[in-house]
């Protein structure tokens, strides 16, 4: 899908008309970029935010890209999580990817959606799988649509910043789960962060790189799956001595941080879900943010 839109094609997705969005456009409510024969572009994220902040809906989502029936109504987030539990059973993306979408548009927070919506149903595919109750396939499914909606909610908040506070972040060696990780990563943009996912499974000396070259603010781990604890404790603690050095944050979460193993570790924080990750990083000390 294209990243940039005519104020034509925004104007018939919100269901106005186009001079009313070239008004926006000049009056400062939406950015826009112009072309080289200057005609006016409207990056998604920029369009979505002006809807969230305006509470307006979308009468032609398609117009703009997003799945048909996108914005036209919400509803809580318990409905939400519903929702998208019975899609990601059924294996229906595209209901999935309208769940999350309507519920950003209606103004639920990103650290919400993937708290109590996202989070939320996918450990409850988790139980299920262990009971029986839905096959192999249909969990690896689950996980499937859920990276690739994390993506599209990606596209959604936009790239953040062009100038702040840098966030880096993924997971550890022997860890391929990435849906916690890309989560932590919509949230800290969704904060202002100029926060980027590394990747999945990245040795603990190439993290050591990353700090030392890039002297993020906050670097984050989402931990789901550890090979050895005891090597991993003493691969950690050496990764947060570095952090240290560079004034890093490190913080950390995730189902595999069992209580015996957050006894070995040192850390900058521990976080048991995003709200808590969404709050600590608000306290840290970022006058360019």
């Amino acid at each position: 899908m294209p990243s940039y839109y005519s104020p034509k094609e925004v104007a018939v997705a919100i269901g106005v008309s186009e001079s009313s969005v070239k008004r926006w456009v000049d009056k400062g409510k939406i950015r826009a970029m112009k072309t080289a024969g200057g005609h006016r572009r409207l990056a998604l994220s920029d369009v979505l935010n002006f809807i969230r902040q305006s509470a307006r809906g979308l009468s032609e989502a398609a117009a703009i890209g997003l799945p048909e029936g996108c914005g036209l109504a919400s509803q809580d987030v318990e409905g939400s999580q519903a929702a998208f539990l019975a899609a990601l059973r059924s294996g229906e993306e595209h209901v999935a990817l309208r769940v999350i979408l309507d519920a950003f548009l209606s103004g639920v927070s990103v650290a919400t959606i993937c708290d109590r919506i996202v989070a939320d149903a996918f450990h409850e595919i988790g139980d299920l799988w262990k009971c029986g109750d839905v096959k192999v396939y249909g969990e690896r499914r689950a996980c499937e649509i859920s990276s690739r909606i994390v993506h599209e909610l990606r596209r959604a908040i936009g790239d953040g910043p062009e100038e702040g506070a840098i966030a880096l972040g993924g997971t550890l060696e022997h860890d391929p789960y990435t849906v916690a990780a890309g989560m932590a990563e919509l949230v800290l943009r969704d904060r202002g962060w100029r926060a980027t996912l590394l990747g999945n499974a990245l040795p603990f000396d190439s993290v050591r790189t990353a700090i030392v070259d890039m002297k993020p603010a906050l670097f984050w781990l989402s931990v789901t799956a550890v090979n050895d604890a005891d090597k991993f404790a003493a691969d950690f603690n050496l990764l947060f001595d570095v952090a240290q050095s560079t004034s890093t944050a490190l913080v950390v979460g995730g189902q595999g941080l069992v209580p015996e193993l957050r006894q070995k570790i040192r850390c900058t924080q521990v976080f048991n879900n995003f709200r808590e990750l969404e709050l600590f990083a608000d306290t840290l000390p970022l006058p360019q943010r």
